[in-house]
């Protein structure tokens, strides 16, 4: 038996023809990637993978004896369907416990997150709420401080009623012959000579504003003894024939707040077409137009 043996050891050590080669080394090459295993191993290394417990990787192939080789090519070829089905199952059951391990981290995150967005919702709504109770009182505040802004003006106005502001007077002007040009100004309107000497309580120039060209010259406040007697100086100015030569650039207007002229200014458009189609308009206070035309009043406290 011994003898036998041998032979077929020796039989099966024989170097095999070039064809039945290449053969297996196909067949070996389709089962070593089927098992994940590079295709340039050898039988032995093969069988390592499969029987672990009859070969160890490390070892080269010559460290192994004939008898040793043997074993490993029988149980090479002892591979059946039923043992790469049970390989299968094994893998199959390794990859079915690892997803469900998988499976219960990603639920537990899923929940974690869920109850993190819950608790980010009720943080939402209650600045939600938070966000339009502080709009609702924003807005009352608002409406008070326009309030306050109207009031404001109007005390400043009501300061400033005995007041007419002339403009265009030259800057060669000095501030101490002041009184002596608009007195002779107001004569040319035909003021009357009595209300003509009362008429001037202050005189002072304006500081320049920024936005004024460096060659206009600065608007003269007037302060006159009473409201009455302001209004004729302002009618005159705008009725009045005046001279020509001296006085016709000089413009009189009414000294108000930098609010209402800014208010008014809002008007501009109608008011040069009012006074186009000979329609004739008053100004209220806060800031409203007042229209008369057929005998039928309108107010209005807006542009639009």
């Amino acid at each position: 038996m011994t003898t036998r043996k041998t032979a077929d050891q020796r039989q099966d050590l024989k170097p095999l023809p070039k064809k039945d080669r290449e053969k297996k080394d196909k067949q070996e090459k389709r089962l070593s990637n089927f098992f994940n295993a590079p295709a340039d191993k050898s039988i032995v290394e093969i069988s390592s993978i499969l029987t672990p417990n009859k070969l160890i990787l490390s070892k080269e192939i010559g460290e192994y004896n004939k008898t040793e080789l043997r074993e490993c090519i029988e149980e090479r070829q002892m591979i059946t369907p039923e043992y790469l089905k049970e390989c299968l199952d094994q893998q199959f059951e390794q990859i079915k416990i690892e997803m469900q391990g998988s499976f219960a981290n990603l639920k537990q995150d899923i929940l974690s997150i869920g109850q993190r967005v819950k608790v980010h919702e009720q943080k939402i709504e209650s600045l939600e709420f938070l966000l339009q109770k502080y709009c609702e009182t924003i807005e009352k505040q608002q409406m008070k401080i326009n309030d306050l802004e109207e009031r404001t003006t109007n005390i400043e106005d009501r300061g400033r009623r005995n007041n007419l502001r002339i403009r265009n007077i030259p800057e060669s002007i000095l501030q101490e012959n002041l009184a002596v040009y608009l007195t002779e100004f107001f004569t040319n309107l035909k003021i009357k000579i009595d209300e003509k000497i009362d008429f001037l309580e202050r005189i002072h120039r304006l500081y320049k504003p920024r936005t004024l060209p460096d060659d206009l010259p600065r608007d003269v406040i007037i302060a006159c003894h009473s409201y009455s007697f302001r209004e004729k100086n302002l009618k005159a100015a705008r009725q009045i024939g005046r001279d020509q030569d001296k006085f016709k650039d000089i413009k009189v207007f009414p000294d108000l707040s930098f609010q209402t002229r800014k208010a008014r200014k809002q008007f501009l458009p109608v008011t040069l077409r009012l006074r186009e189609n000979n329609l004739k308009y008053r100004w209220g206070f806060p800031t409203k137009l007042i229209v008369t035309k057929d005998g039928i009043t309108h107010t209005f406290d807006s542009l639009d």
